[in-house]
């Protein structure tokens, strides 16, 4: 009786585990996985029903959200995600270069600002694909990983580019404006504009839909043979994923190019990565509400979020006069471009290490 007893208690136990994973799982995915989509369909339906280009206000709505609430602070977390995975000397080693590398990639901006911004874009296609799909750890870049990567990434610049050039060109424009007291400031002649044809600017789009349809082929490929041997759950879990990207892809064809890539990187790219984020500061045995989750990234951020905020208010100071928003959303999407390459080292390496305790 006694033996019953206890093994009775041991299948509640882990019955009663079982339960609560699946409840702070369904939990996570309604509000890190459905909710970024119906957003991002909230606001198809709304650009839908008004049926015009989206109001200059209004485009750069996404990036000022973004200056204090999941964007900025997603990556402004870098400093003490690294605290988590390093200690001492090795911390502030670690940050110097990556401080170094910021400060590289701005003076290149500076000198070559039309280059830079390919640069940027090509990075920005790898970083929008690979950040939702994370690699194995200690492992290189897989096949699919790579597939996967410019699959999602050419949806989300492709689009843009291929639907709105002119409005593309323009934003590189006003972008490459700003730094061009610098270049005066050191010598250098000022950029004819617009430094990029609307028509080029197509092109690449057009390409960039083009390896991202080519790569969906090969991923849905490899999914049903995969799934001709181990059920249908990968083929599901694919078409999931495409047809959340394929929503994205509808946003930023019906809306301006500021808008509807700010509105994945706020809503769907930054978002997503909060309970990643989280982890790396909490102890994995404790059940953290979502909410709670992205107030402890924003927490964590705050020592770099802090002189950011500052050096950007001062530069909108100084180059925007009368100080419009639209000037700091575009400032605020310099900073993205100078922290970028050294967020995504960052990211990349962090993938090869394990997780925390």
């Amino acid at each position: 009786m006694f033996a019953i007893s206890q093994t009775a208690q041991r299948k509640l136990f882990f019955a009663s585990r079982v339960r609560e994973k699946d409840v702070r799982t369904a939990r996570q995915t309604v509000w890190f996985t459905v909710l970024p989509l119906f957003l991002i369909g909230a606001t198809i339906g709304f650009s839908l029903f008004y049926k015009q280009a989206t109001p200059k206000e209004i485009e750069v709505l996404p990036w000022l959200i973004a200056l204090f609430f999941v964007g900025m602070p997603h990556g402004a977390a870098d400093l003490a995600v690294l605290q988590s995975k390093k200690e001492g000397r090795k911390v502030w080693e670690a940050f110097l270069w990556y401080v170094v590398s910021m400060i590289g990639v701005f003076t290149i901006f500076i000198l070559a600002p039309g280059t830079s911004l390919v640069g940027f874009i090509i990075l920005s296609i790898w970083h929008f694909g690979s950040s939702e799909n994370p690699k194995p750890i200690e492992s290189g870049i897989s096949y699919e990983h790579l597939l996967m990567g410019f699959a999602k990434g050419g949806i989300v610049i492709g689009t843009p580019l291929a639907a709105w050039p002119a409005a593309t060109s323009s934003v590189a424009t006003e972008l490459i404006t700003l730094v061009e007291p610098a270049r005066s400031l050191i010598g250098l002649p000022l950029l004819a504009h617009p430094i990029y044809s609307p028509l080029h600017i197509a092109i690449t789009g057009l390409a960039l839909l083009a390896i991202a349809s080519f790569c969906w082929c090969l991923i849905f490929i490899h999914s049903a043979r995969y799934s001709k041997k181990h059920g249908t759950k990968k083929l599901m879990k694919t078409g999931g994923v495409f047809v959340s990207y394929c929503l994205i892809g509808v946003l930023e064809l019906i809306a301006s190019p500021l808008f509807g890539i700010g509105i994945y990187f706020l809503a769907f790219h930054s978002w997503k990565q909060m309970p990643a984020l989280a982890s790396h500061f909490t102890s994995p045995s404790v059940e953290i509400h979502p909410l709670r989750q992205v107030l402890i990234v924003h927490k964590a951020a705050m020592p770099l979020l802090l002189p950011t905020w500052i050096l950007l208010g001062v530069a909108w100071w100084s180059l925007s006069s009368p100080a419009h928003f639209r000037d700091l959303a575009l400032l605020s999407l310099l900073v993205y471009l100078v922290v970028t390459p050294a967020h995504e080292v960052l990211c990349e390496w962090l993938s090869t290490q394990p997780e925390t305790a």
